[in-house]
């Protein structure tokens, strides 16, 4: 094929997929709500429940949403937080902290990926590493996206799948899951393992409330 007639295919292509991915009723699984979280993860015990302040909920749009605040027997804290969307719309991306993190006065200092083992039969996955400052603090936070049992580091990517699965099962539900650590300064190498020890422990149950 002409490389010149390449991407005007593929945005015909594209255009097509979302114009069905708008037009059927979206499946809706079967799930629990976020309330019914996990208060034990592993050594991890929940310490606070947040509440979402009305404006970031109607910038948010998800149909259920849970913050929570955790600590490990190791006296350490992390913040856990999960967005729902049922029925993701054309157009529309979940809030990215790359987003909101700035928005609250954070400033980014570090962004790559980090690769977890938890990935169907073992295999590594991709998320987001993110490290931001405010007034001399830092934390680490680690993000992804999460649709049908995929762990997706890109929400680019994550929109494809999801126009993919829409044609294909009917479904276009999907999750922003969040964790973040305070590091305890610039050189902090322990917080990235005390996230990676949550995510592992909380990794197990999350297909109940976010479906494959």
């Amino acid at each position: 094929m002409n490389r010149r007639l390449v991407i005007p295919s593929v945005i015909l292509l594209l255009s097509f997929a979302v114009r069905v991915w708008t037009a059927v009723a979206p499946v809706a699984p079967v799930r629990q709500p976020l309330a019914e979280f996990p208060r034990q993860l592993g050594n991890w015990q929940m310490l606070e429940n947040e509440t979402i302040d009305e404006d970031t909920l109607s910038i948010l749009k998800a149909d259920d949403t849970m913050q929570r605040v955790y600590r490990n027997s190791d006296g350490q804290y992390a913040s856990v937080f999960v967005a729902y969307y049922r029925a993701q719309q054309a157009g529309e991306n979940m809030h990215s902290p790359k987003n909101c993190l700035p928005g609250s006065g954070w400033s980014p200092v570090a962004n790559d990926y980090v690769e977890l083992n938890t990935g169907p039969e073992g295999r590594p996955v991709r998320v987001n590493r993110y490290i931001v400052e405010k007034s001399g603090e830092r934390d680490l936070v680690l993000y992804w996206y999460q649709e049908q049992g995929r762990v997706i580091a890109s929400e680019y990517w994550g929109k494809l799948y999801m126009i993919w699965d829409t044609i294909r099962s009917g479904r276009r539900d999907g999750a922003i899951v969040r964790i973040i650590v305070p590091m305890r300064d610039k050189n902090d190498n322990r917080a990235l393992e005390t996230a990676l020890d949550l995510v592992r422990a909380s990794t197990p149950v999350l297909p109940r409330f976010l479906p494959n």
